[in-house]
């Protein structure tokens, strides 16, 4: 087995470095596994199982999802979300941080993706605490951390692909992360009043002279700030009010549908795709140009996702047919390890992984190799699943490759160090949840143990 094993994950490791996309280096590796080991009549797996996927209704949710968050985040719903939070909370110190936080936790209820919620957050709320005095590192941090609740509360894709994978119900999963979400947003808002407390700097403009040459040259920031002292001179429209009660409705309908079972989790993405192009037609922001992006940006991100859950699944039927995963596990129980021990040296990888690789990819290269094995030491599938995308949240924020903080710097121009050092007492924060998450794993699976 350790040869197979070690041939496996070589080839696999081997393509990616080579540059390989993570579906054609999870296929190959599986074609190995295939060709190696049992035989090329075996080879018809990756027909099967195309075929399945291509054909089921799981397979819609996300583009449903998609569309979703794409007609919300296109017609100017989370600007309107931002202005109304914001608005109720100026007067507190940290206002603003603490509405940009609040404001991402809940259009990750109508986005269910990290990158979209902080691009588009970035680009309304940034300018706006900059030109308030906020410092850079700080603002970017809340921002590029808020955006990773995108992973977690519901509808999340990562969920999705997990369930997918692993054949967890995708309905008790996206359920599971809205107690964790919600824990997650508070430590969030908490941490952000501590620090604001501690350090007044970092929000009431005392270092803003000393940036101020260096903000000259950062054409994009200056643009943002211009802009937001030109929303706030217009005024807060208490018609922006009205405009958000339609999606905390549609949040409502497509959470209730899904967990008192009255709709399967593709009718609710559908309830959500059909309500959001409604909302945007209400307000009479559809436009030609809205709806051929959106459509695009839907049917760019189900392929990737299809290909990856195909090569995905095709890789967890040759580990589950060489009996890797239940070797492994037989090995640990032979051994002596603590199941816990095994938990936390997969933590320690997910956080490696984290640093080097998108959440979708993190998942899909580890789940099957070790889920079958997680299951025999009596880990709940969806805790598991839960902590998966804790870990993928802090991956989001964690350099090398952590894509919020490139999405981040590529929206407004700060320099990259800045956003990283605004970003990592976030990264604590998370680690902080995920430990909760360890000692108190009802938080994940009260809700989907009520459907």
């Amino acid at each position: 087995m350790a040869t197979t094993v070690i041939t496996i994950v070589a080839v696999l490791l081997i393509a990616m470095f080579c540059g390989a996309p993570v579906q054609a280096s999870l296929g190959f590796a599986a074609l190995v596994g295939i060709l190696g080991f049992m035989g090329e009549t075996h080879i018809v797996r990756f027909g099967a199982v195309a075929f399945t996927q291509a054909t089921s209704a799981n397979q819609m949710i996300a583009p449903l999802f998609i569309l979703m968050a794409e007609f919300l985040a296109r017609g100017g719903i989370a600007a309107d979300i931002y202005d109304v939070i914001s608005h109720a909370l100026k007067r507190i110190k940290g206002g603003l941080a603490l509405a940009t936080t609040l404001a991402s936790t809940v259009f990750a209820a109508l986005c269910g993706s990290s990158v979209a919620t902080a691009a588009t957050l970035g680009r309304i709320s940034i300018g706006s605490m900059i030109a308030k005095g906020y410092r850079k590192d700080f603002a970017t941090g809340v921002v590029a951390a808020g955006g990773t609740l995108g992973i977690m509360i519901p509808p999340s894709m990562t969920f999705v692909l997990y369930g997918i994978i692993t054949e967890t119900s995708i309905a008790k999963l996206l359920i599971a992360g809205i107690l964790p979400g919600i824990m997650l947003s508070a430590m969030f808002c908490i941490s952000i009043i501590i620090r604001c407390k501690i350090n007044p700097s970092l929000y009431d403009g005392s270092e803003a002279e000393k940036n101020r040459e260096e903000d000259e040259k950062n054409e994009t920031l200056n643009e943002m700030v211009t802009t937001a002292k030109r929303a706030e001179a217009e005024g807060f429209s208490r018609r922006k009010i009205l405009t958000t009660i339609p999606a905390g409705i549609l949040i409502a309908i497509v959470l209730i549908t899904l967990y008192t079972g009255v709709a399967t989790p593709t009718e609710s993405a559908g309830y959500g795709a059909v309500g959001a192009l409604i909302i945007v037609i209400a307000l009479r922001r559809l436009t030609f140009t809205l709806m051929k992006d959106t459509v695009a940006a839907a049917v760019r991100t189900t392929c990737m996702m299809l290909f990856m859950a195909i090569m995905g699944l095709t890789l967890s039927y040759v580990v589950s047919y060489l009996g890797i995963a239940q070797g492994l596990a037989t090995l640990i129980v032979e051994t002596g390890t603590g199941r816990w021990t095994v938990m936390i040296l997969l933590f320690i990888l997910w956080l490696i992984l984290g640093c080097l690789m998108d959440p979708g990819s993190m998942v899909v290269l580890t789940i099957p190799f070790v889920f079958s094995t997680l299951n025999e030491l009596g880990f709940d599938p969806i805790w598991v699943g839960v902590c998966a995308c804790l870990m993928t949240e802090v991956g989001m924020i964690t350099p090398p490759v952590g894509l919020n903080l490139f999405v981040i710097g590529n929206v407004t121009g700060v320099k990259l160090a800045q956003v990283i050092r605004g970003s990592f007492p976030f990264v604590v924060v998370l680690l902080l949840g995920l430990v909760i998450l360890c000692f108190f794993p009802q938080i994940a699976l009260y809700l989907p143990s009520r459907m």
